[in-house]
């Protein structure tokens, strides 16, 4: 894990460094202009800087970049004017420079230019906190983010701006905030013994589906059992349940034609003995606030998703049985019907809402973004992975499965919703490498056979 800084600490935190720290910062620096103006074919290199650190930072960079044959420019704000930019690539050391009439001058003519810009910290014109940009902030192809990340290349316009994010490793990993990366997934994945079985594995009940909402009950299925849940049920109405002989691994409970407080009944019951339970992707409108009442009391490994979290908030008389072992997945519109306010004020700071709702209810929240926050109240996690392809529906069904596996098999609740939104969004060659032989299934050895 690496940090996540607010400004303030960002900059406290850039000051204390070492001058060995400065020099590898500086290094990283004049490898990326370096690498950009081999492909570009460019033949100068501009630092634009303000004054103090910024300004030492932008020399020991040039000096980097002596005997490469490359032109270095430095020039600094408030003292003087900007180069030309014709066959260049420009470091943007802009960070913490003050928005000057020179700065968004500055910033308007990178963006007019072809010009390639590397970034330190964040782009210019950019918070390094909200992540929101201005009319004047630059579009960086790569930014460089010394000891951890700024907040703001998560959030709002952040992760469309910085282009490439380079770490330079300067910093331990810390509690607080912090991005999870694939060493924090490759942890908590270890090899399964040889002599695992499907008991060792955990037994895990999905609620889910409705006549409206199949498809439903079948992705969060898959998926749950892909991430390596050794026995599952599915509690479900009529249509879904029929449809489930196309996974012939999961065990399905037919709760009658569709929820209501009769057939939860059924369900409830089928809570005794497992370890996890997901439930609402796909409930519909069905009332199943009997179902999250039981299923909260039982104090088992929970994750409640779109219409489990509608129905929460409906009966705000159920928060108080949210307990450390649930874990709450909602998008930002879900988040705001949770708190009685819009989609608009939880994207006005992810972070500090998914934080408040954990230490006020004492639960996890996996608040659902292009970047994903995930908090106890304690500690938070960001997961940036993943790409706008997932922004469609049966994203957050197949998310439910992972997680309820996950915390099936023992993985703890903060942990298994970090590693469940990474295994989500990161590409499906790193996924399977991470999970190897818990992605296999009975079916799978049936269809290897039959084509032999």
């Amino acid at each position: 894990m690496k940090r996540v800084f607010s400004v303030t600490e960002y900059k406290r935190a850039l000051m204390a460094l070492s001058s060995e720290e400065r020099q590898r910062i500086a290094s990283a620096a004049a490898d990326a202009a370096k690498e950009e103006a081999e492909e570009r074919n460019a033949s100068c290199v501009i630092m634009l800087c303000c004054n103090g650190f910024m300004e030492e930072l932008a020399a020991l960079t040039a000096k980097r970049l002596e005997g490469t044959g490359l032109i270095t420019k430095t020039a600094c704000l408030d003292r003087d004017d900007l180069p030309a930019l014709d066959k260049t690539v420009a470091l943007d050391f802009l960070l913490f420079a003050n928005g000057t009439a020179q700065k968004e001058q500055w910033v308007e003519a990178l963006q007019k230019s072809p010009c390639p810009v590397i970034c330190l910290g964040i782009p210019a014109g950019v918070d390094p906190d909200t992540g929101a940009a201005s009319a004047m902030a630059v579009q960086a192809v790569t930014t460089i983010a010394p000891m951890g990340y700024l907040r703001g290349l998560f959030f709002r316009d952040g992760l469309d701006h910085c282009g490439r994010i380079r770490f330079v490793g300067l910093e331990a990993e810390g509690e607080g905030v912090a991005r999870f990366e694939a060493e924090d997934a490759a942890r908590l994945l270890p090899p399964r013994k040889r002599t695992a079985h499907k008991g060792d594995s955990g037994k895990a009940l999905l609620c889910v589906g409705s006549s409206k909402y199949v498809g439903a009950a079948l992705l969060s299925a898959r998926a749950c059992l892909a991430a390596g849940c050794g026995i599952l049920y599915v509690a479900c109405p009529r249509e879904p349940r029929e449809a489930l002989y196309r996974l012939p691994e999961a065990i399905g409970i037919s709760v009658g034609m569709d929820w209501d407080g009769e057939n939860c009944r059924r369900a409830i019951d089928a809570l005794s003995g497992k370890q996890a339970v997901g439930i609402g992707c796909g409930v519909g409108e069905g009332d199943i606030s009997s179902l999250l009442e039981a299923a909260l009391q039982t104090k088992l490994p929970t994750v409640l998703d779109a219409d489990g979290l509608n129905c929460l908030s409906q009966h705000r008389e159920l928060y108080g049985l949210l307990h450390e072992k649930v874990v709450l997945t909602p998008h930002p519109g879900e988040m705001g019907r949770l708190l009685d306010a819009s989609a608009k004020d939880v994207l006005a700071d992810p972070l500090q809402t998914a934080e408040d709702f954990a230490a006020k209810w004492g639960c996890v929240v996996l608040l659902k973004g292009a970047a994903t926050v995930v908090s106890d109240g304690r500690r938070a996690r960001i997961i940036a992975e993943g790409n706008a392809g997932l922004g469609k529906g049966g994203s957050g069904d197949v998310l439910t499965g992972i997680i309820t596996a996950l915390l099936a098999q023992g993985i703890e609740p903060f942990d298994g919703a970090c590693l469940g939104s990474f295994l989500l969004g990161t590409s499906s060659d790193r996924a399977f490498a991470l999970l190897k032989e818990r992605m296999l299934r009975a079916s799978n050895v049936i269809e290897a056979l039959e084509r032999i």
